[in-house]
């Protein structure tokens, strides 16, 4: 039990420890920054790849119910949500050419590459990859996050077309409470398959796996629990609509950004934290 109890105490002083001397939450306004203006570059070309195989359709709706589940009950959110996701559809699918997916691709890769020069500063690593071999990665990691995007899309339209099929042959109330759980589950699933590839792939160095996935754990734990605090910290703003107007769902989405920047960037100390204590004891 003091074993276990000591343990804790030495993760924890490690953790905090770490925190302090990375300053992850100065290091998550600059992924933010990154983050907001590779967003819609991002959303154009999953839409652009994801319309190959998806009806324009199933791409609105998929990607509508995605942001509605990560992004908090802002005022105005569904409205703004669902105008700019069927713009954005409406021009990926036909406007988009290979010159401008060129561009959209550098853009896009920019924000991931600034993500793998911070976390190879969390972990310290002191061997750093090319400038080439950066937006190597860069370009990879944009693909496995849309490829986990379109697998996604895919099984959600599979289970709603099963649920169609299903509805002259069973229970509907059952099929309709099993696609509702299984639509749910895609969603946190994505996001913990998303924190964990970037925590493996991006950072020049590797940790063991099984930190990693704790650090993906926690970070996706910690976003989805932070919307509620955040949907209660934008409900007692008081007069923040008055002074914003409009563009208060802009400013108060910027913030949310900028408060997943720093939960991703604690589960990366987190996953950190656990290696380097696992490495200390083991040298005891």
């Amino acid at each position: 039990m003091n074993l276990y109890i000591k343990l804790i105490k030495q993760y924890i002083g490690c953790l905090v420890s770490s925190i302090l001397k990375h300053n992850i939450v100065a290091l998550a306004a600059v992924i933010a920054f990154f983050g907001l203006s590779a967003m819609i570059p991002l959303a154009l070309l999953i839409i652009y790849g994801a319309s190959i195989f998806i009806p324009n359709i199933s791409i609105q709706n998929f990607l509508s119910d995605i942001l509605q589940s990560y992004v908090p009950s802002l005022p105005d959110a569904k409205l703004y949500i669902a105008g700019n996701v069927s713009r954005l559809v409406a021009l990926g699918s036909k406007h988009v050419r290979i010159v401008g997916v060129m561009g959209l691709l550098w853009t896009t890769v920019g924000g991931f590459v600034s993500f793998q020069q911070i976390l190879d500063m969390i972990w310290e690593i002191p061997h750093r990859r090319s400038f080439v071999k950066q937006y190597l990665v860069g370009f990879g990691m944009l693909g496995i996050l849309m490829s986990l995007t379109v697998i996604t899309s895919l099984a959600t339209t599979v289970s709603l077309a099963l649920v169609q099929r299903i509805f002259l042959q069973g229970d509907l109330t059952f099929w309709l409470a099993l696609f509702h759980d299984v639509s749910r589950m895609s969603f946190p699933l994505l996001l913990f398959l998303t924190c964990y590839f970037c925590y493996r792939f991006l950072p020049s160095g590797t940790i063991r796996p099984s930190n990693l996935l704790m650090g993906a754990l926690i970070s996706t734990l910690g976003i989805y629990l932070s919307r509620e605090v955040f949907v209660w910290y934008s409900l007692h703003l008081g007069q923040y609509e008055m002074i914003y107007g409009s563009l208060t769902f802009i400013m108060l989405f910027t913030f949310w950004v900028y408060i997943v920047c720093i939960i991703v960037l604690f589960g990366a100390e987190v996953a950190l934290a656990l290696s380097t204590v696992r490495e200390q004891n083991r040298r005891i």
